[in-house]
């Protein structure tokens, strides 16, 4: 609180107007870290979209830690910045700062992932329950009769890794017990975690499991790498992604990964800065964008945002 009152202050001094300081418009993007793929192409979506629109953004890295995503924006606050878009590394560890934000009249998005939060905060991004879902329905069609699967979960506390793998385990729950989690290990998005858990795995388990199923594409991408390294071929095991990254929608042309959900983020980006630009210069609501991802296999690699980045 005591940073919005030094807002508050300094408005108050230099006699700003809401409409005066929307000349320079500062925008904050905070996402939990730069050290994933999907993250560094949300950080290139923003950067493209704000000079687009002709203003000013300032891009915060996480670096996985709470605290220091809650000091980041607390400091922006501070320094005046008149508009927040926050992809939350805890859906409840983030919901303070986002409190002082909204206190100090500022408008503030989520993107991607959610948060917890006591007032409403419009979010802009891909159902991350309908996905998982989605991927898992796929996976029993593929096996109407059954399978044995081994499930890789993201970073926990995060509101994309709660939804996606709520979404997988109600579609399997709803498949009855012929649909069997074998293993379920956490990889924290991580793609060396993704191989680590796939190479222990599999020599442990009395017989070789139909399914990997990856919360994201960096696990599935290590998990595949530790498959070739045991001698397996494309398809051998079924694996799934979610993210749709460039070398994802390689490995689906080559056979290595079936499906992956592709979140359209660079929609999602425009969708939520430019919102929060109207907001912040014509007081224009903000709506947010909630939409289902696009499942991608072989037979629609065309539809993927990023199939212009396909090498």
């Amino acid at each position: 609180m005591k940073n919005i009152m030094k807002l508050t202050a300094l408005v108050a001094v230099l006699g700003l107007t809401p409409s005066v300081m929307a000349e320079n418009e500062q925008i904050v993007f905070s996402p939990p870290t730069l050290a994933s793929p999907f993250e560094v192409h949300m950080q290139k979506s923003a950067v493209k979209t704000a000079k687009e629109l002709g203003v000013n953004i300032q891009v915060l890295d996480g670096q996985g830690s709470s605290p220091k995503q809650v000091a980041d924006i607390e400091n922006a606050i501070t320094r005046g910045a008149q508009g927040f878009i926050v992809s939350p590394n805890d859906v409840n560890a983030i919901a303070d700062a986002v409190v002082e934000i909204q206190s100090a009249g500022l408008p503030v998005v989520t993107l991607d992932r959610t948060i917890n939060a006591q007032q409403p905060v419009p979010h802009f991004g891909a159902n991350n329950y309908k996905g998982g879902y989605a991927i898992a329905e796929y996976v029993k069609k593929q096996f109407p009769n059954g399978a044995d699967l081994i499930l890789i979960t993201g970073q926990p506390g995060s509101s994309s890794n709660i939804e996606r793998t709520k979404g997988i385990r109600d579609s399997l729950k709803e498949g009855g017990s012929k649909y069997r989690l074998v293993a379920d290990q956490n990889g924290n998005w991580m793609r060396a975690e993704g191989m680590r858990i796939t190479e222990s795995l599999l020599p442990s388990l009395a017989k070789k499991p139909d399914v990997i199923l990856s919360a994201n594409d960096d696990m599935a991408l290590g998990a595949i790498e530790a498959l070739s390294a045991q001698g397996y071929k494309p398809g051998d095991i079924l694996v799934t992604g979610f993210d749709a990254s460039p070398e994802a929608l390689s490995r689906i042309k080559e056979g290595w990964m079936a499906v992956t959900a592709d979140q359209r983020a660079g929609y999602a980006v425009k969708m939520a800065m430019g919102q929060l630009v109207d907001n912040i210069r014509d007081k224009k609501a903000i709506t947010g964008a909630d939409y289902p991802p696009t499942i991608i296999s072989k037979d629609n690699l065309d539809q993927a945002e990023r199939i212009g980045e396909l090498k």
